[in-house]
């Protein structure tokens, strides 16, 4: 039976579901409602949640700037989908990331939320945290599409672990930037050398940290983490970032990550 669309000034008829992504301020959304009001082609989905009130599964932002602005609200009750992972993955949603990873860690699902742990802790960008934690490489963006699809799951931890150890020495030494998308997927690279010294590096980040320097990309953060590495060195220069770019084709052709 196809769904009857209703609208209401009652507001107080629905109540929000516990899996939703967190509320946030949306201005384009505001905008758009300002100038156009509550479409009747974009109504707020619902289920009944069997204690006389009407559950939101799609539409919770709308709903908010509705009573912002005092106007009428257009909505549906639809129970022919309300996975709400699934009708957000599968659409033009306006969720990212970082909404599918608070969602499904406030359904209790245990791998989310110890990536949100892992990311908090070490202040990683997301993209990155995932990629690590599920036991790949931080340029890596296989793993975006499971966090979406609800398959996403811790893997081995062992490069994570060597990953934050540096950056997290780099922060304390006043290296603001080494949690960015850029140096964390270099490091990521460099750590992959045989030869790389973890323990040197992090000693030359002690002395010399005013000697590195941001970039906008990994590749160009590998070459400021070569050359702080071979700064000063008497013995013959590793080239490592020539050798990080080499090993990365190679993993690229041969495992993806």
């Amino acid at each position: 039976m196809k769904a009857e669309l209703k609208s209401t000034k009652s507001y107080d008829i629905f109540e929000l579901h516990e899996l939703n992504r967190p509320q946030h301020e949306d201005l384009l959304l505001l905008e758009s409602m300002k100038k156009h009001g509550f479409m009747p082609s974009s109504p707020i989905q619902c289920v009944r949640n069997g204690g006389g009130k009407l559950k939101i599964i799609r539409g919770h932002h709308r709903l908010y700037y509705a009573k912002q602005l005092n106007l009428s609200v257009f909505y549906v009750v639809d129970e022919t989908n309300t996975d709400i992972f699934d009708l957000e993955a599968s659409s033009k949603g306006r969720w990212n990331l970082t909404d599918f990873t608070s969602a499904r860690a406030q359904s209790g699902d245990e791998n989310y939320i110890k990536l949100i742990r892992f990311q908090k802790k070490h202040s990683l960008p997301l993209g990155a945290a995932s990629s690590l934690v599920g036991g790949e490489g931080a340029n890596s963006t296989n793993k975006q599409r499971k966090i979406k699809d609800g398959s996403f799951k811790v893997g081995n931890m062992k490069h994570a672990e060597q990953v934050v150890a540096i950056t997290d020495h780099c922060l304390t030494c006043g290296i603001n930037f080494a949690t960015t998308k850029a140096f964390v997927g270099a490091v990521s690279m460099v750590l992959r050398v045989p030869e790389f010294d973890v323990e040197r590096f992090k000693r030359c980040v002690s002395l010399y940290s005013a000697n590195i320097h941001q970039r906008r990309s990994s590749s160009e953060c590998l070459d400021e983490i070569d050359a702080l590495y071979n700064y000063a060195l008497k013995a013959k220069r590793i080239p490592l970032a020539f050798k990080a770019r080499e090993i990365g084709r190679e993993r690229q052709k041969t495992f993806g990550k």
